[in-house]
């Protein structure tokens, strides 16, 4: 007996393509009815297909989709194709469909079939960065409100600061017309007991600046030994006026009170909290690289830089000016003091600054009768 072998038909090998996809597949008449939902249909609704056929299609959806499901309708019985996104009745899935007019042989529109694919995660993914951004623009529109507020407040901040320097630009600038004017007293003071020393700080300060910018020194640092200078002989305000002015010579008590005079400025000047070692320079600035000077007879290691070129510009003023007791003025003679004696009683290194600055910088003295324009030391350093 021979095996019967069943054959489907097209209608029904398409139904079977159909009823198998993923994607949603349904198919409705021109009254809106349904006559055909592939499988996909109850993983969607949970209801089996069957129990949609002939039912309107709207009964899949709830009211608020219905408005833009007869659209959709519609426009694809007038021969149109149209797209739109709805979920179903009761449930959470999202569907973006994809409607097209369905034709018989003769072109005729006979019903409406479409495609359904199911968007739940995409939408969801789409929400999820649309809550993202909507939060990083908030917070980025916050931080940019914060930034523009925390411009202002420096911009503020900038504009104190800036009074606040000018203010402690001009305090700076009283104290030191303050200090220019206390140490131009004390300056007449030592000049108004000797005839000879008008000037004589002034200059020592002049050739003390020059030989440390010649040695390298820093502005600030030539700054400290310029006061230093202007200042240096303070301590004569302790010898009585008749010494500075006697012919004879000077007797023993006498001598010791002149040669006091480094120790007694110190003294004056050590509690004060300048920023260089004004007081130290003062001290020895009379000393000598061998020990022979004074106060305290102190040996080269001993001795502060700052203090060697004070005593080498100390001595060449003094000699190349007239004293009273010597009314000649050599400046030949005093170069020639400190290049004899260099690496003796005077550091070679400042020695070798010193003829640098007269011989090929050409150096002169500017000769000041009074300490009147004292503060140009400062200013010029």
């Amino acid at each position: 007996m021979s095996k019967i072998i069943y054959k489907p038909t097209e209608d029904e090998i398409m139904r079977l393509l159909l009823s198998e996809m993923a994607d949603l597949i349904y198919a409705c008449d021109t009254e809106g009815n349904i006559l055909f939902v592939n499988k996909t249909l109850e993983k969607f609704t949970r209801h089996r297909p069957e129990a949609f056929y002939r039912r309107p299609f709207s009964s899949l959806f709830d009211e608020l989709n219905l408005e833009k499901v007869m659209d959709a309708y519609i426009r694809v019985l007038q021969g149109e194709s149209s797209q739109c996104e709805l979920s179903f009745k009761n449930t959470r899935v999202v569907c973006e469909y994809r409607n097209f007019p369905l034709r018989d042989t003769k072109g005729n529109i006979i019903g409406v079939v479409g495609i359904g694919r199911d968007i739940t995660t995409r939408k969801q993914e789409e929400e999820r960065l649309r809550v993202l951004n909507e939060f990083l623009e908030t917070r980025a529109r916050e931080h940019a409100e914060r930034l523009i507020e925390v411009n202002e407040e420096l911009m503020e901040e900038i504009k104190d600061r800036k009074c606040q320097e000018r203010t402690f630009k001009q305090s700076i600038e009283k104290l030191q017309k303050s200090l220019q004017g206390v140490i131009h007293g004390m300056t007449l003071i030592i000049e108004s007991k000797d005839p000879y020393g008008p000037g004589h700080q002034r200059r020592v300060a002049q050739l003390a600046c020059c030989i440390a910018e010649e040695m390298g020194f820093s502005k600030d640092r030539i700054e400290g030994i310029g006061l230093a200078a202007a200042i240096h002989d303070i301590g004569k305000a302790s010898i009585p006026a008749e010494i500075f002015c006697k012919e004879d010579r000077l007797t023993e008590i006498e001598f010791e009170m002149v040669r006091d005079h480094p120790r007694v400025g110190y003294n004056i000047f050590r509690e004060i909290e300048f920023p260089w070692p004004v007081a130290q320079i003062v001290l020895q600035h009379h000393e000598r690289m061998n020990g022979s000077g004074y106060p305290f007879g102190l040996l080269e290691k001993d001795i502060i830089l700052e203090a060697k070129i004070l005593g080498v510009a100390d001595v060449v003023e003094a000699i190349s000016f007239p004293r009273l007791y010597r009314t000649s003025s050599r400046l030949d003679k005093a170069l020639d003091e400190i290049s004899q004696n260099s690496g003796i009683l005077y550091d070679s290194s400042v020695v070798r600054a010193c003829m640098t600055v007269f011989h090929k910088k050409g150096f002169r003295f500017e000769c000041y009768s009074d300490a009147g324009l004292f503060e140009d030391v400062l200013l010029k350093v």
